[in-house]
């Protein structure tokens, strides 16, 4: 062999970090689902477009068991999160699905645009840019909002009319020279940011209330201060006037001053309490808007990136569509061919998130598009599903005590308490064994299923998780698919290499066990997953144990390293495997010619 040939398969299977042994695993699905259920009515594509273009979406239809709520990672509009670790937090209240959101600085960690969650407004409006807004009864729509936010002073006495003033800012730092910035309880600080040259009041509002859009909230100035860094305090809320804005405030609201404040946000569509920022809007009516700018520069909407975006079709289902960019070796996608791609998979209406490193995209709380040490973010939207959960199982169970997957316990979760009850039964419905019944909600239940125990022969079986609630709000329950195949088991795998002057003899005996009749393929391949060898292609085998050998040879050259052995068989029951990783022991050095004398 040459010495290109050499190093290269020295390259392929030198493999930091790889285990001299470790345990046996069961090899994935040879072709999982187009669509995975995530929860009853919910699912999850990987699809793959032209130009090896790849794009996750998650489906969920229209109904009050799916709802989508804006979320701060954080907990604070000026503090970062992680999306897998909010929806891990948010698993036992129905958490299915969550997407990046909005567009947020670096420096101070603050959104972009609005965030209004559950009529609280969190954080203003940008008001060149869409907004994603959840409508009553589970509709989407992108709106350009505005904020028009004012305060009035009042004299109970009526002998004087202060004039209205304007707000700029909800709960954010100072970005301007001179504005004004409301602060409430949702900033998530005990105190407002301190700076210098701004004038503060703090009031105290005569009923707790959120700054809800539109919605007038009067109360009594009982503390004044400069320099920031005052309390806020549950009930209160803060208005804070930098450079020549503080001056207003000195002016009309000194110690014991009624003032009124209303946050009232242009367009927003009546009764709608969920809004979170983003843009710009992809998809109207059904039709792609290839070039909505919306403030955003050309090298922003034209690049090939990864880009998020959320969206809902003309029979109401939503969708969490993200699109890989050149960090996961996709082409990535531009503005305009994200709004063909919504508009392609139905979009009636969508719009975009934030794009690049922040386009993030997770399934419970596990993220989809693969990212290496994922970016913190703002904020995302959360998916929820109302209703009874199960996690998937295996694809298979064997259950011939070789440790690999003789049993499995699943994850039953509920977001409302209530009596469960999960039962195994063959795909034909019969014999239905009960796995567990109780008590479960808001929260999970572990349930363990074990063939074995169960004395369940091989064949495809469903289980059913079904609950209902103490609330009568109605019986829900979740169907999983699983296959019980015990016909492979026990691998194992040894080697060695002997040498005799030039003569290098080397091995690989790879032994298993059959209790059925099947077809046997056996590889060796590196531990990236690149193919080494097939030392057996679909081989007949009966019940019993099995030994396949393989010189160890490729090209001439005898392999070494760390690898991989999969057995795969073809039975009744479709494919199943296993896999071994195995360090194949170079051969010995030659020893030294003695030195002529």
């Amino acid at each position: 062999m040459s010495r290109t040939r050499l190093t290269t398969l020295a390259v392929l299977l030198a493999v930091p970090g790889a285990a001299a042994a470790a345990p046996v695993e069961a090899l994935p699905p040879p072709k999982p689902p187009a669509i995975q259920e995530v929860a009853p009515g919910v699912g999850y594509q990987r699809i793959v477009q032209g130009r090896g273009q790849v794009v996750h979406v998650v489906r969920a239809p229209l109904g009050p068991r799916v709802s989508l709520a804006p979320v701060l990672l954080g907990g604070s509009p000026v503090r970062r999160g992680s999306l897998t670790g909010a929806m891990s937090a948010r698993l036992g209240s129905g958490a299915v699905a969550g997407i990046n959101g909005d567009f947020f600085s670096y420096t101070t960690n603050d959104p972009s645009g609005v965030f209004l969650a559950g009529g609280d407004l969190v954080h203003e409006p940008e008001a060149s840019r869409s907004a994603l807004v959840m409508l009553p009864g589970g509709g989407l729509d992108a709106v350009v909002l505005a904020m028009q936010g004012r305060f009035q002073a009042i004299d109970p006495a009526g002998a004087t009319t202060f004039v209205p003033r304007t707000f700029q800012g909800v709960n954010r730092p100072a970005k301007r020279g001179s504005e004004t910035i409301v602060y409430t309880p949702a900033l998530g600080s005990a105190t407002t940011p301190a700076g210098g040259s701004r004038y503060e009041v703090r009031i105290r509002l005569d009923a707790p209330s959120p700054l809800a859009p539109s919605t007038p909230v009067s109360g009594t100035v009982i503390a004044t201060g400069s320099g920031g860094g005052m309390t806020i305090g549950a009930g209160h809320m803060v208005l804070t006037g930098v450079g020549s804005a503080g001056t207003a405030l000195v002016a009309d609201l000194p110690l014991g001053r009624r003032v009124t404040v209303t946050a009232a946000i242009a367009a927003l569509p009546a009764g709608a309490l969920d809004a979170i920022g983003g843009g710009p809007a992809l998809v109207r009516n059904g039709s792609p808007i290839p070039g909505a700018g919306e403030g955003f520069t050309s090298a922003q909407t034209g690049a090939r990136t990864s880009r998020s975006a959320v969206g809902q079709t003309g029979d109401g289902t939503r969708l969490f569509v993200t699109a890989e960019g050149p960090a996961q070796g996709s082409p990535g996608v531009t503005i305009p061919e994200q709004a063909t791609l919504m508009a392609g998979l139905g979009a009636r209406t969508a719009v975009a998130m934030d794009a690049g490193g922040s386009a993030q995209l997770a399934v419970r709380d596990e993220l989809v598009i693969p990212w290496s040490g994922p970016r913190s973010l703002s904020n995302a939207v959360v998916m929820s599903y109302d209703g009874v959960t199960v996690e998937p199982p295996p694809f298979r169970l064997s259950a011939n005590a070789d440790r690999v997957d003789d049993a499995t316990t699943l994850v039953v979760r509920a977001t409302r308490p209530g009596t469960a009850r999960v039962t195994v039964a063959r795909k034909s419905g019969r014999p239905t064994r009960r796995l567990w019944e109780g008590r479960v909600g808001p929260g999970a239940a572990a349930v363990n299923l074990d063939p074995r125990r169960l004395r369940l022969g091989d064949g495809v079986y469903v289980v059913v998780a079904r609950h209902v609630p103490d609330d009568g709000s109605g019986v829900t329950e979740q169907r999983r698919r699983i296959i019980f195949d015990r016909t492979l088991s026990s691998l194992n795998a040894s080697s060695n290499a002997t040498r005799s002057g030039r003569r290098v003899t080397a091995r690989l005996a790879v032994r298993f066990r059959l209790l059925a009749r099947a077809r046997v393929t056996v590889r060796v391949r590196s531990t990236s997953g690149a193919p080494i060898a097939t030392i057996a292609s679909g081989r007949p085998l009966r019940p019993g144990t099995h030994v396949i050998g393989w010189n160890r040879r490729v090209r001439g050259a005898v392999v070494s390293g760390p690898v991989e052995v999969t057995v795969e068989t073809r039975g009744r029951l479709g494919l199943s495997g296993l896999v071994r990783p195995v360090t194949l022991k170079a051969p010995p050095r030659p020893r030294p010619r003695p030195a002529r004398p």
